[in-house]
């Protein structure tokens, strides 16, 4: 059902492996077409994507990485994607991650795997119910003690689920304490809604990013609306809004398939500064994007590697 290039059964299990330190992991994910729960039941190429950039995040560069001309699937590596300053000092394994529109899992379930400090999986409750919180338990099997990672509903837009959200990112990792100079997150919800009367001081604040994840993944929810139905991009970016501050990193990955995917980009460029420039192209991650082995199509999948511009706070 899916027009994807990488998976085209969406009835069965996508096993996604990979290699960090000589050491052999693995995620399989859980799939299923049926109508209650699409589009989060399938698992779209981009969230493969994603995964295979957090491997390559979280991994040294291939020794051929500059020497060699013509790239294989062990060589790909992306200088700009590691450049300083855009990861912060903090290791993986420091860091709290939150997925918005979950589907499936693959993407925070890989970034468990390489070993984050916690990660939580969003969508809306179906999809949770039905096959997120599913992939979870089926990923644990070997490790069912470990409380890392979690599967729980957050319908964007939707405070009481935000709050809830913040709350067990926070008791699943307690926050660390942090010197910023912005006022985000719960706090910042008047200035996600207005922009109207603001200076362009900052102040400096002892914060500990209570509820605030170090990084962001959002893949592919640019879909086409159902007849009548509301746009979901104000309340997507008004949780992304309240999900980020200007220490959290976010991945944002898109397929321009339709004229909304290309405004969803727009609004993000709104409130995010691209930190990764130019934006990762399919093709850089994966070969099999590569123009040749789409017999001369374009893939039009581009990942945004953003954070939140400087957030000005009321006089």
């Amino acid at each position: 059902r899916p027009r994807n290039h990488l998976i085209r059964d969406a009835t069965t299990p996508f096993t996604f492996c990979f290699s960090r330190f000589g050491s052999q992991s693995s995620v399989t994910v859980l799939q299923t077409a049926e109508e209650e729960t699409w589009p989060g039941g399938v698992l779209w190429d981009v969230g493969v994507l994603l995964a295979k950039l957090l491997v390559m995040i979280n991994s040294p560069p291939p020794s051929s990485a500059s020497s060699s001309s013509k790239k294989t699937k062990c060589d790909l590596f992306i200088p700009r994607l590691v450049a300083p300053g855009i990861w912060g000092t903090t290791t993986w394994k420091e860091r709290r991650i939150l997925e918005l529109g979950c589907g499936v899992g693959l993407t925070g379930l890989v970034a468990w795997k390489l070993g984050a400090r916690a990660v939580l999986l969003t969508d809306l409750e179906c999809v949770v119910n039905g096959l997120a919180k599913t992939n979870v338990e089926h990923n644990l099997t070997h490790t069912p003690s470990d409380k890392r990672i979690l599967a729980m509903p957050l319908c964007w837009g939707n405070e009481n689920d935000e709050d809830m959200v913040a709350h067990v990112l926070d008791k699943t990792a307690p926050p660390v304490v942090h010197s910023t100079s912005s006022i985000a997150g719960k706090n910042n919800r008047r200035s996600r809604k207005s922009s109207k009367n603001v200076s362009q001081e900052t102040v400096t604040d002892i914060s500990t990013r209570a509820g605030m994840p170090d990084v962001l993944l959002i893949g592919d929810v640019a879909y086409q609306q159902k007849p009548g139905a509301d746009s979901h991009f104000d309340a997507l970016i008004s949780t992304v809004l309240r999900f980020t501050d200007e220490q959290t990193v976010v991945m944002f990955g898109t397929r321009m398939r339709m004229p909304a995917s290309v405004d969803l980009l727009q609004t993000f460029r709104q409130h995010f500064d691209e930190v990764v420039e130019p934006p990762i192209e399919a093709h850089e991650v994966d070969i099999a994007f590569g123009i040749d082995a789409l017999g001369g199509k374009k893939h039009n999948i581009t990942i945004h590697i953003l954070k939140r511009k400087r957030i000005l706070v009321p006089i």
